[in-house]
């Protein structure tokens, strides 16, 4: 059976992956193989669930602003605009996802993506996901400066049987996964106070909004009218004295002292 140079290499890297499985720099290790096929700036593992992100593995040579941002803003609350989390929760699945498949109509327009996104993942996301149990799945998210071609896609694609069954294998040695970088969430301790104010359905059409989906995507997701989601904007931005998507995504996903300063 002929083997080609770079079947042989990929087959090496695996066998030094498995080998590495119960040690501290598997994770980092892994990105490495990835990023000899694709071009790695940033990475992050994770676990997803509905109520939270649980933190498994950031890389050691991380800006300390970009890792700062992410513990204190996305792990805290910015997840739940996350396209990947948002598709997961929808349909919690194995699987090799890449964001142009999965991001809203209007994600490139959102108050996430220009404050979070494009700052410190940039122009591409791609992430393999392992269903760890009915509610929790391990994921992990690869970002790169340059957007990911069709063919790295594919290649991306075609090993995923292999990176997913080794991030299955490596659970068995993780023992401190979120202990280090627990944070009370965001979302449910700024809608708190709003009580009766906002009602559930209106809370679910507000984070679709900052998520970035359009008025006939959210209609699809909830099973409603256009025109009734037409009508839940009008009375969510009414309600909190509203004007734009930058002052909603303030009030909620900014920190306390600047969402809720008074001008």
């Amino acid at each position: 059976m002929p083997f080609d140079l770079q079947s042989l290499a990929w087959h090496r890297s695996i066998g030094k992956l498995i080998m590495q499985l119960n040690r501290p720099e598997f994770w980092s290790s892994l990105v490495r193989v990835l990023n000899e096929y694709v071009q790695i700036d940033n990475w992050v593992v994770l676990i997803f669930s509905s109520q939270q992100v649980e933190v498994v593995s950031l890389p050691e040579v991380a800006d300390a602003e970009e890792v700062n941002a992410f513990i204190h803003r996305y792990v805290k609350g910015l997840y739940l605009l996350d396209p990947f989390y948002i598709a997961n929760r929808e349909n919690p699945q194995s699987g090799f996802f890449h964001l142009l498949d999965i991001a809203p109509e209007y994600f490139l327009e959102t108050e996430y993506y220009h404050q979070y996104f494009a700052q410190y993942i940039s122009a591409d996301e791609v992430q393999y996901n392992v269903q760890l149990d009915a509610d929790r799945t391990l994921c992990i998210s690869v970002g790169s400066k340059v957007r990911f071609d069709q063919e790295q896609i594919t290649i991306l694609d075609i090993v995923k049987p292999w990176v997913t069954a080794l991030m299955h294998q490596r659970m068995c040695f993780e023992t401190d996964v979120g202990k280090n970088h627990a944070e009370p969430p965001l979302w449910p301790e700024t809608m708190t106070p709003l009580g009766a104010q906002i009602t559930t359905r209106e809370s679910d059409v507000l984070r679709l909004l900052l998520s970035g989906f359009s008025n006939k995507e959210i209609a699809g997701k909830l099973s409603l009218s256009v025109e009734t989601i037409k009508v839940h904007r009008r009375n969510i931005y009414g309600k909190l004295n509203i004007k734009s998507q930058s002052e909603l995504f303030a009030r909620f996903f900014m920190p306390k002292q600047d969402a809720f300063s008074t001008t």
